[in-house]
Parts: C-alpha cells; structure tokens; sequence
C-alpha cells in the first residue's frame, strides 16, 4: 500500500476532463450531495495504492471508514477452510466498499483483494460518522445502495441454489455488461475476470465455467482476447439464459 498526497481542490476548466472514475468527487456515494459540500471532504479524506495481489481489507479486521475505488478492479472473498475461496462481488471504479463495518462498528466482514492494480480515496471513520449525523443526502445514497446489495445478493442466493452453472455464467457476464455499458446489443468487459475469478463468483468450479466460455464462443455469443470478453450478442446471450433456465 503507498499513501499519495490528498486531491488540490478542483479548478474550473473548459478540457475534457479524466473518465468519471478517476476523482472521488465522482463517485457514486456522492451523487446526491451538492459539488460545495464534496469539496469541503477533500482535507480528510487518505488517497491510497495498492499493487494486484494486495490485500486492502482483511475479514475480521477492526479498522473503519469507507474506501471509494478510483482506478483499478477488487474482489470480495472469502476462504473456507478448506482452501475454497468464495467470491462475494466485483467492485470497479466508482464503486466503494466497507460501508457495512462503518455503520455497525463491527470487524470487517469479508476480505477485500485488488486484482489489477488499484488506487482508492479512504473516508476515515470520524468523517463518515460525520456525514451519517449531518448530512441527509449522504444518507440517502447510502441506504439507496444498501437495498440494491440486499437484493443483488438475494438473487445471488437464489441462482445459487437453484440455477445450473452454466445458465449463472450467462446471468454474471450479463450483469458485467450491463455495468460496462454499450448499446444494448454488444458490449465490452475489461479487464474481463479469469475463469477461477468468475467461478468464485459463481460458487462454482473452474472446469464447468470454462466449458461454458468455450460454447458461448462457440456460437459467436462471446470473444475473449486477453483480458477483454466481448459480448457480441446481449440478446442472445440472454435468450441462452432463458433457455436453459434462468430467470432474467
């Protein structure tokens, strides 16, 4: 982990800026609150590096305060006993994590892992006790995103139980499209995670997720090149997902 020296308060400018990711003021725990009230943020919040493979958060781990990330891609997990690792979710620029901790004052919940390198703003837990008593819309973001990751992981507990490998392979790339934006017909993922990344996603096996990979390229549905999947169809990615049955 490298600390880095704090955000300069932003100037006015007609240049384009960076993408939407690159400043904390843009993230989206933000999105309700007016651009003067962000600004004043800037003097306490830690800007962080952390290289791929870094460990950011540990389960168990009693440190508070809510991590924005900037640049780079996370995973959630967690490992069995036996060595089986669990992932819980993926988080990309403009996302944050450590919320759950911050609210209960209990130990973190669940390891957090940079799989590419990565660079974060940190709200130190003082400053985000601060903002849960003065700020409302603050607030609002908070518990607007809370009720999404409750849903997320209800259905995440139902494809689980219930959805063959194959048909939540579909369901997840389906999802990361979504999040990576395009026309509603194809759509770019990158960096793509790797079949054991997306098997533990999945609460799966790496062999089956690759099997799946290999057919859904198979019918020029995707193209992996790299560390970026293509997915040439969405609609007939999704008909697959219905037809081997998953619900959308």
């Amino acid at each position: 982990m490298t600390l880095i020296p704090s955000s300069p308060p932003r100037a006015s400018s007609h240049t384009p800026s960076e993408p939407r990711s690159k400043d904390y003021r843009d993230n989206k725990i933000f999105r309700h609150m007016r651009p003067d009230e962000i600004e004043r943020l800037a003097p306490s919040i830690d800007h962080l590096r952390y290289g791929k493979g870094e460990m950011i958060l540990q389960r168990r781990d009693q440190e508070g305060g809510i991590y924005l990330l900037l640049d780079g891609v996370l995973l959630a997990n967690q490992y069995a006993k036996s060595g089986r690792e669990v992932g819980y979710r993926r988080i990309t620029p403009g996302g944050y994590f450590g919320e759950i901790a911050a609210i209960d004052g209990l130990p973190r919940s669940v390891n957090v892992v940079a799989l590419e390198d990565s660079r974060l703003a940190r709200l130190p837990q003082s400053l985000v006790r601060r903002l849960f008593d003065d700020s409302p819309r603050f607030m609002r973001a908070l518990l607007e995103d809370m009720a999404a990751l409750a849903r997320g992981l209800t259905d995440r507990l139902f494809e689980a139980t219930a959805v063959p490998v194959a048909c939540r392979v579909g369901i997840e790339l389906l999802r990361m499209a979504a999040a990576a934006g395009g026309d509603g017909r194809q759509a770019t993922i990158h960096p793509c995670p790797t079949h054991a990344e997306l098997a533990a996603l999945l609460g799966s096996q790496r062999e089956p997720v690759t099997r799946e990979l290999n057919r859904l390229a198979s019918l020029e549905i995707v193209r992996q090149t790299g560390r970026t999947l293509h997915v040439l169809d969405l609609p007939a990615l999704a008909a697959e997902v219905e037809r081997i049955g998953g619900e959308l």
